[in-house]
């Protein structure tokens, strides 16, 4: 499949985790609360698993690329890191993956403990009952893999619209 241009794709994990919240500066941070380590880590694995589906590329594929060893990308699925993870391995790893930096940062930097967290967005149950059965039909294995591609396309094309008008 051939790569689309990096204005043109918005990969999975960007979609998820769109809001920025701040940077670092790459130092070593000292220990990082779990939270960080979990979000972080969930972070790398929908970042992984976007690259496998998208692109066909195995995590060796993603570390070959970044330039992060194997091993580091393990770790980092793995939230087995106790300091920040450098800044120049990260950023490597975002731009081959085509993911903007400030989402990879908003992983590392949660809200403090005791930040008030936002309501959640009042929804319309149809419109709940369309995402649930997107979410189903991507994960049926009756599903073409030409059938997810276009269900991402579509949704990627959305998400991308929808950063442009806000």
């Amino acid at each position: 499949m051939p790569d689309r241009s990096a204005g043109q794709r918005r990969s999975a994990i960007e979609v998820s985790l769109s809001v920025d919240h701040g940077g670092s500066d790459g130092q070593d941070m000292g220990e990082m609360p779990a939270t960080a380590q979990a979000a972080f880590a969930r972070f790398v694995r929908h970042a992984v698993e976007a690259a496998r589906d998208e692109r066909g590329w195995p995590v060796a594929e993603v570390a070959a690329r970044s330039g992060v060893s194997r091993s580091t990308v393990f770790r980092w699925l793995s939230g087995d890191w106790q300091h920040h993870p450098e800044l120049p391995k990260v950023r490597t790893f975002c731009a081959v993956l085509d993911v903007p930096l400030g989402v990879a940062l908003r992983a590392l930097t949660p809200p403090p403990a005791d930040a008030p967290q936002p309501s959640p967005p009042r929804t319309d149950p149809s419109v709940e009952a369309h995402i649930a059965a997107i979410r189903d039909r991507l994960a049926d294995p009756r599903t073409s893999a030409a059938d997810r591609q276009h269900i991402r396309a579509t949704l990627q094309m959305l998400a991308l619209a929808e950063s442009r008008a806000g």
